[in-house]
C-alpha cells in the first residue's frame, strides 16, 4: 500500500495521475500547507524537506517500508516498482531526459502561476 501524502499543487498531481493509471493501491493523506502540516515533526519524518508531497511504501523493496520524496524521485520509483511508463530501453535517455525537464523545469515554473 502506498501512503500518498498529498496537498493540491502541481506536483502531488502528477503522482495522483501516476498512481491512477498504474491502478495502484494508494491511501490519500491531506498535508494542510495553509497551517503548517508540512513542517511537523511527523511529516518532517517522511520528507526532511518539509516540503509536499511525499510517499510511503509499506512493501518497498525487500519488503521493507521505504519513504519517497520529490515528484521526480517518487515517479521513478514507481516506474521501476511497477515497470510501467518506462518504455523500452533504448528510450531510456530520452524518457529521463523529459522527466527531469519536467522536475526541474516545468514543474517549478508552473508551480509559479498557482
Amino acid at each position: 500500500m502506498i501512503r500518498f501524502y498529498f496537498h493540491p499543487t502541481p506536483n502531488p498531481a502528477k503522482i495522483a495521475l501516476f498512481l491512477e493509471e498504474a491502478a495502484l493501491a494508494y491511501e490519500v493523506i491531506p498535508v494542510d500547507t495553509a497551517k503548517g502540516e508540512q513542517h511537523a515533526p511527523s511529516f518532517r519524518a517522511i520528507n526532511p524537506n518539509g516540503k509536499v508531497l511525499a510517499i510511503v511504501d509499506t512493501d518497498g523493496p525487500g519488503g521493507k517500508e521505504a519513504r519517497v520524496f520529490d515528484s521526480t524521485a517518487i515517479l521513478l520509483y514507481l516506474a521501476e516498482k511497477t515497470g510501467k511508463f518506462l518504455g523500452v530501453p533504448e528510450d531510456r535517455t530520452e524518457l529521463l531526459s523529459w522527466l527531469m525537464f519536467l522536475g526541474t523545469g516545468l514543474g517549478p515554473f508552473s508551480g509559479q502561476a498557482v
